[in-house]
């Protein structure tokens, strides 16, 4: 069942924070998106960067890098895209942790919320769903963490058997 979106604030208690791309972010991008880990469920790193170049380009999408104490340890971004299993006005996410040392320490759960808090101040989304392998149980693990419910599930050509994760706007259900 989705849940509300957390609240986690975007504020100077925070060792997370979430900034707007920039293009002297596409080379460390690219670096990420070479990693095995990264590659294993972002898929190849040719088209995992013609994503979130596409998502660059898009006016409605929030593209972020998820920085801690300053420095950027991962990607997210949300997207406004009808997906037909979802209920209407609610956009998409994903993100990762591409720093290998900054792994392992939920930082990932932490920046998806607030990513999700951000997307709920900013725009009129009634929801922010998260699509994850069934095999990506860690990533799972974390996206509940972060205030996602289950949804459902979806076949996808390149992962296999998806989950889709929810958070609704508070107040909606």
């Amino acid at each position: 069942m989705p849940r509300d979106a957390p609240s986690f604030p975007n504020d100077a208690r925070s060792d997370l924070r979430l900034r707007p791309i920039v293009e002297a972010d596409r080379f460390r991008l690219r670096r990420w998106l070479a990693q095995p880990r990264v590659v294993q469920w972002w898929g190849s790193r040719a088209a995992a960067d013609a994503m979130i170049a596409l998502a660059a380009q898009t006016p409605s999408a929030l593209v972020r890098i998820i920085e801690r104490d300053g420095e950027p340890i991962g990607y997210a971004h949300a997207l406004d895209i009808a997906e037909p299993r979802l209920r209407p006005a609610t956009w998409t996410a994903d993100a990762f942790i591409g720093a290998p040392l900054a792994r392992g320490q939920g930082l990932g759960a932490k920046a998806l919320a607030l990513l999700a808090t951000e997307i709920f101040a900013t725009t009129l989304a009634s929801a922010l769903a998260v699509r994850v392998s069934i095999r990506n149980e860690r990533s799972v693990r974390a996206i509940e963490r972060a205030g996602f419910g289950w949804h459902s599930i979806a076949a996808d050509p390149a992962l296999g058997p998806c989950w889709w994760l929810i958070a609704v706007r508070r107040g909606e259900h």
